[in-house]
């Protein structure tokens, strides 16, 4: 069996970028749909919120056990779609798992504008995507992130700017830059 592809869909909070993920996992088959906030979830004492600087160590684990089972799922012959924050302060930790794997790995990045972000993220309420964990709502937390994706340096090209698009119509740009190779790292 080959390896299969592994889409990495990131952004903000508010860019959509789980609803389109699972978009775009069921135009593959067989398809995965990995939710990275998952794995914090899993934490059970001694969290610390993502954004601060003093859970890089904690950050770096959780991602790192992200990524080997993305690429364990890609060497079981899976199409893998992650969701979550992989700024390219963290890509390393992907490229070193998926790179075992032989399969292409994209990056694409969901940026709509701050507002539309912000917007987007305040208006979840207390909605939980992940059961006993509720989606990040506080507008201070969501600016810092949406900032710290602002200027993305080499990895400005992965940006999709979806502030003007439903979840259907992103995830069929993502879909076409996925084919096209756009946001092929290899």
């Amino acid at each position: 069996m080959s390896s299969g592809p592994v889409l990495l869909v990131t952004g903000p909070p508010g860019a959509g970028k789980s609803t389109v993920a699972r978009l775009v996992a069921e135009r593959f088959d067989p398809s995965i749909c990995l939710e990275s906030d998952w794995f914090w979830t899993t934490i059970v004492r001694g969290a610390i919120p993502p954004w601060l600087p003093a859970a890089d160590v904690q950050n770096r684990t959780v991602l790192r056990a992200c990524a080997a089972a993305a690429a364990e799922l890609a060497l079981g012959g899976y199409s893998v779609v992650v969701d979550g924050i992989l700024g390219p302060w963290s890509l390393d930790l992907f490229t070193a798992e998926l790179r075992r794997t032989g399969g292409g790995v994209h990056y694409v990045v969901l940026r709509p504008p701050r507002e539309v972000a912000l917007a987007r993220a305040t208006a979840r309420g207390g909605d939980e995507r992940v059961p006993g964990h509720r989606a990040l709502t506080e507008e201070g937390p969501i600016r810092q992130v949406w900032e710290s994706f602002r200027h993305l340096g080499p990895y400005e090209g992965h940006v999709v700017d979806n502030g003007a698009f439903d979840p259907e119509h992103t995830a069929s740009v993502v879909w076409r830059r996925f084919t096209e190779g756009t946001d092929r790292l290899w």
